[in-house]
């Protein structure tokens, strides 16, 4: 366990190519380690500035992967040596099958993390080797709140064939639903004018990201009904 953290990822580099970043990927993690990484292909328009991400559900193939589960992290038994994470697939946009991924993480000088490993290209079915560098982008607090909080919600309805999973780490909220082989993502952000904003969302459905922003509701093991779907308190954590 460890503390909550929001990261951003800086590149993707597929060894032996050039480093390059065509996401908008955020990773939330719980203090459990629960995680719900989303990655959403950007657009540049004529005077290459950055569209806005989509709020409105599409297209769903500017979804490049998302997925969520939990982390495992192991320690380098080497000062200076890399600590090796595993994370463990529950649910994943591009399977029903989902397994493991899993990385060394060499931290920088500047406080940035390079995860190094291998994984299957989504296009050629190949194994590759991979780099991708990660940026702690820090959690805030959230409105009158005296300290941070971490939530995490699950979804499992499997006469449905469905599952989902949302986690709140301070003032960003990110969340993953399937429904046979239909994702819909969400991702919420604190505004400073005081409200939680939809910075992004594909797909169709509604997920109960909302649930997390009343913190005075909340009870772990409180099971909240949303759209005909039960999602369950499974973690709450606080911290200064």
């Amino acid at each position: 366990m460890s503390t909550p953290n929001a990261s951003v990822r800086r590149h993707i580099r597929r060894l032996p190519g050039e480093a390059t970043e065509p996401t908008s990927t955020l990773v939330l993690t719980s203090h459990d380690s629960w995680f719900v990484d989303v990655r959403i292909l950007t657009a540049t328009r004529e005077d290459g500035t950055r569209e806005a991400l989509p709020t409105d559900g599409g297209p769903i193939s500017r979804l490049e992967w998302a997925f969520a589960g939990k982390s495992y992290t192991k320690p380098s038994k080497v000062d200076g040596g890399p600590a090796h994470t595993i994370w463990c697939h529950d649910i994943d946009s591009r399977t029903s099958d989902p397994e493991r991924d899993e990385g060394d993480m060499y931290e920088q000088e500047d406080g940035d993390v390079l995860e190094c490993g291998q994984n299957v290209d989504a296009e050629t079915g190949a194994v590759n080797k991979y780099e991708e560098l990660w940026h702690d982008i820090g959690v805030q607090l959230v409105g009158q709140e005296k300290d941070h909080l971490s939530a995490m919600l699950i979804a499992n309805d499997k006469s449905h064939d469905t599952k989902g999973m949302i986690v709140r780490v301070g003032d960003w909220c990110q969340g993953i639903l399937k429904v046979g082989e239909d994702t819909t993502v969400e991702r919420w952000h604190w505004s400073h004018k005081d409200h939680w904003q939809l910075v992004a969302k594909l797909g169709q459905k509604s997920l109960a990201c909302g649930a997390t922003f009343d913190r005075i509701s909340l009870e772990l093991g409180k099971v909240i009904r949303h759209h005909d779907l039960d999602w369950k308190v499974i973690e709450l954590y606080a911290w200064i």
